[in-house]
């Protein structure tokens, strides 16, 4: 059988002993009773907050908000928005070509001067200003995109290749 320390160990005495209260309960008093509890029985304190569970707490805030920025700019674009690009990407093209169109019916100078390798750097310039605008663009407004088509209908009227289109000389 069992003696009488087992019997006291299982007992619930001595449980409404002031001294035993938890911090922060008024005048000694017990904390209010959890849910299933027997009479008597306090509800467990809680723990209180540590700088180290105030750290997680905001690293977790802070990788939700990454989570919630990457998701954002990796939606997907509209068809509207697809096509529109596409749009913009064959003028970009188009007038990558008509400056590879323009430049090439002409000799370039065999000996090398300031003159030539200034004109060499100039037209290969003008043949890349319009692929570097598209990507650069692309690349810049990617958080935002509601400037992405104007400035790529910027690129569009700035990038013209005029000599190509009015048929002038290099």
């Amino acid at each position: 059988m069992s003696d009488a320390r087992d019997d006291e160990a299982l007992g619930w005495a001595g449980d409404d002993d002031p001294t035993l209260a938890p911090e922060g309960a008024v005048g000694g008093a017990a904390a209010p009773r959890g849910r299933g509890s027997r009479r008597g029985e306090t509800a467990p304190a809680a723990a209180p907050r540590t700088v180290l569970d105030e750290a997680e707490d905001a690293e977790d805030r802070a990788a939700e908000r990454e989570l919630e920025d990457a998701e954002r700019a990796s939606a997907q674009l509209s068809s509207a928005a697809l096509i529109g690009l596409g749009v913009l990407g064959g003028v970009y093209l188009l007038y990558t070509i008509g400056w590879i169109v323009f430049f090439s019916r002409y000799e370039m100078a065999i000996d090398v001067t300031f003159g030539v390798f200034s004109d060499l750097i100039a037209r290969t310039l003008a043949i890349a200003a319009a692929p570097l605008w598209f990507v650069a663009t692309l690349l810049i407004t990617q958080r935002r995109r509601r400037y992405r088509f104007l400035w790529l209908v910027i690129g569009v009227l700035v990038l013209i290749p005029w000599p190509f289109l009015i048929g002038g000389t290099a």
